[in-house]
């Protein structure tokens, strides 16, 4: 019950995540806040007049009992800053968001993930490259992340499930709320595999004011950020800011330099940050790929016979039951990095083939 308590806290307008922690530590739990006597919430002096009256006027028991049925009748997590299933990289950005709402199953802390955004308005190249890098990431232990907007947000996401892989889509409205309403589909699909993301509470609607806020999200839940298409001025071109800011790598995917919608891209380029033009290029950045030279190396050697460390993770591997690369990890205790590098060269040796979000089985 304390997390729903803490949702209550969240959705006090003005209370911020250092107030809320000051609250709790003086108080010892969001439900002692909540039962706490008028006088001494006001003698913490935590907060101003204005604030304390707004909490306590919030304090409705039949409105906390209406959200919770509300986010069982449609299927909605609701995880604190506090709680274990907050994702890690998002907690340690400036102004994290005190809660988070979420439709379907937020992937392991341990997984790598990479922002794919980008214009509106897209190019159809702009759209062809961001769904072929999205569906290269597919066949590998890596998320995807965007805003499910228009164009390069909706091809990276469309890109990587048809990949086989999984995807967060993080809104500026409730996850309840599908924005733009032609993306039901893919939302749909979405949630099967992975997740949608907001810190607005269900029934909030898509206005502009949340969409900055949704790009903080974007760029604190992302190891790095790829940059397809973006103008000189736009949302995109923020979003890579922050995520420099919190001190994630930015990537971009030149574009005709006649083109509006290559300024951003083609100027971040030029700010330093490195190219993309293939997802062997992300890969690569996350330490998780291999040179041509060790793959027909271990192409000769499994000729002969599979080495202990690649036959530990052969032998987990099942004919006709997948499993997946992060189950693997928990059973053997290793990191994804070095249990997705063997499953590369287990799968192009052609010992192994990967099932779309499925996992992992022998070869026939």
């Amino acid at each position: 019950m304390e997390e729903y308590y803490l949702m209550w806290l969240t959705r006090i307008d003005g209370i911020g995540l250092k107030r809320a922690h000051r609250l709790l530590e003086h108080f010892g739990s969001a439900e002692a806040v909540w039962r706490a006597e008028p006088s001494a919430i006001r003698r913490s002096a935590i907060l101003g007049e204005k604030l304390t009256e707004g909490l306590l006027l919030s304090r409705e028991e039949d409105q906390l009992n209406d959200w919770i049925i509300e986010l069982e009748e449609k299927e909605i997590d609701f995880y604190s800053y506090w709680h274990p299933r907050y994702p890690r990289l998002l907690r340690e950005i400036q102004n994290p968001p005190l809660g988070i709402y979420v439709r379907g199953e937020i992937p392991d802390d341990e997984i790598d993930t990479v922002a794919i955004i980008g214009a509106r308005k897209c190019s159809r190249y702009g759209a062809t490259v961001a769904y072929d890098i999205a569906k290269d990431l597919g066949k590998t232990n890596v998320i995807v992340v965007s805003g499910m907007a228009r164009g390069i947000d909706s091809e990276g996401h469309r890109g990587i499930l048809d990949g086989g892989g999984k995807t967060i889509a993080v809104l500026g409205c409730g996850v309840d709320i599908c924005y733009p309403a032609e993306n039901k589909e893919l939302m749909e699909r979405i949630i099967e595999n992975g997740c949608v993301i907001s810190e607005y509470p269900p029934g909030m609607p898509a206005v502009a004011k949340n969409f900055p806020n949704r790009n903080r999200i974007i760029a604190g839940l992302s190891k790095m950020v790829v940059v397809v298409e973006a103008g000189k001025r736009s949302g995109t071109i923020i979003t890579a800011d922050l995520a420099l800011d919190y001190g994630r790598e930015v990537y971009a995917v030149p574009g005709n330099v006649t083109s509006a919608l290559s300024y951003g891209t083609n100027a971040l380029i030029k700010q330093g940050c490195p190219i993309i033009t293939e997802g062997s290029d992300i890969l690569s950045a996350l330490g998780i790929a291999y040179k041509e030279t060790e793959k027909v190396k271990f192409q000769i050697k499994t000729a002969e016979n599979i080495s202990p460390e690649e036959k530990e993770i052969f032998d987990l591997i099942e004919d006709s039951t997948p499993i997946s690369a992060e189950a693997l990890c928990r059973r053997l205790g290793r990191k994804v990095q070095e249990v997705q590098y063997i499953l590369s060269l287990l799968e192009l040796s052609g010992y192994i083939e990967k099932i779309p979000q499925a996992g992992y089985i022998r070869a026939h």
